[in-house]
């Protein structure tokens, strides 16, 4: 059975409604065996801070009792996750990313360089990742097949 890493803009999905969601909750509703990066917990803070606080234009702003609601789902569901650490390993990777690719966005440099350190150990796993405006989607398919990555927005 494969196992799914999921970046934060797809993690997102979860929690926001919008195009893919549908994806990222089989993801949990099937039982999959899913990962996250230890640092996308600060990530999916701030997101959930950006929709309580400090809304954009296509957010609709949530209340602080919604706010609340996420922060428990969201503790719940990594508890379901298996966490991976980030390493001094990582660090490495992230190097030898930049040399073929460039991710100008550092969390998620630091996630793909978690995924492919992961990868090595679990051949099967699969990159979970939403944000098709960002360098990270084109990044990752220097190093790994298509097959191995879902795009949640555009299944």
């Amino acid at each position: 059975m494969p196992k799914y890493f999921l970046e934060t803009s797809a993690f997102t999905k979860r929690y926001k409604s919008e195009t893919g969601s549908d994806v990222v909750n089989n993801l949990f509703n099937n039982s999959q065996d899913l990962f996250y990066l230890n640092l996308a917990i600060i990530e999916m803070r701030k997101v959930f801070y950006r929709l309580w606080k400090y809304p954009l234009q296509q957010d609709a702003q949530i209340t602080e009792e919604d706010f609340n609601a996420l922060n428990s789902r969201f503790a719940a569901d990594i508890l379901q996750m298996q966490r991976i650490e980030f390493t001094e390993e990582m660090i490495e990777q992230a190097v030898s990313i930049l040399r073929k690719a460039w991710i100008p966005n550092i969390f998620d440099l630091a996630q793909l360089s978690a995924y492919l350190i992961a990868k090595q150990e679990y051949s099967d796993m699969i990159f979970v990742c939403s944000d098709e405006r960002s360098k990270l989607i084109e990044g990752v398919k220097q190093f790994v097949q298509e097959g191995d990555i879902i795009v949640p927005g555009s299944i």
